[in-house]
């Protein structure tokens, strides 16, 4: 149990009888069948329905990646104060390092399930779709990359502030990357984290469907280059906070 296979599998344990699987799946299925049931009847074009799925799903994501950090915050914090964490033999940062792990790999899974289904049913049973599955599992993974940053934040929120403040923080940084698609957020979202995933998309599909933007215009360039700096800095931080983490007061 001391080194990370054995951490993981531990992990993934304490998730058997918790909704935290449930949500990972349910999720995606209903957001893909709701989505597929309007686009059945819908006037939109091909390329607005496909926008509007994935940017409702990234604008989704903050909040969604709020609930299920503070629920694995919470479990640690129900099962013995977050004593699993911290006085386990294996070191300290491997603990974090695998929490962060589960939290990625359900979320990746997550994402890709969602955008499977959607493509799948976007052109097998609608019949409307020309891009093909490829072009939809892109969007997965520009999704997923773009919202690692959310997870580190709202592991470190949850670990040292409790559910509330991690649900709250995801419920406004939903409303903030609505806003971000917004004329507002032009020159604003390369530096809001949580709109990075649904501008990126809105550029993905906008440049796939054959429309013209010049990198300055879209601040594509600097936008990439924050988010991979601020993933990077946000990690090494959030590491560097865990280690010298002693517990939550009990008054949280």
């Amino acid at each position: 149990m001391n080194s990370l296979p054995g951490l993981l599998r531990a992990d993934l344990l304490k998730t058997r009888h918790t909704p935290f699987l449930l949500i990972h799946l349910l999720t995606p299925l209903i957001g893909a069948g709701i989505f597929l049931a309007y686009y059945s009847f819908s006037p939109w074009s091909e390329t607005d329905k496909a926008m509007a799925f994935m940017q409702s799903l990234a604008c989704a994501f903050p909040t969604l990646i709020g609930l299920v950090c503070a629920m694995a915050a919470e479990q640690e914090a129900n099962a013995g104060q977050f004593q699993g964490m911290l006085a386990l033999p294996a070191a300290r940062l491997t603990t974090y390092f695998s929490k962060l792990l589960v939290l990625l790999w359900f979320g990746l899974g997550a994402v890709l399930l969602a955008f499977t289904l959607f493509g799948a049913g976007f052109g097998w049973l609608l019949h409307q779709d020309s891009q093909g599955l490829p072009f939809y599992l892109t969007g997965a993974v520009i999704t997923f990359g773009s919202n690692v940053f959310l997870y580190l934040l709202h592991l470190t929120v949850s670990l040292r502030f409790g559910r509330g403040a991690s649900i709250g923080i995801g419920i406004s940084g939903s409303l903030v990357a609505a806003l971000m698609l917004t004329g507002l957020g032009d020159t604003l979202w390369p530096y809001i984290p949580f709109a990075w995933g649904a501008r990126f998309l809105s550029l993905w599909v906008f440049g796939h469907s054959g429309g013209m933007l010049s990198p300055a215009a879209s601040g594509l360039p600097t936008g990439v280059w924050t988010c991979i700096m601020g993933t990077i800095i946000a990690g090494l931080l959030g590491l560097l906070w865990f280690r010298r983490w002693e517990g939550r007061s009990a008054d949280n």
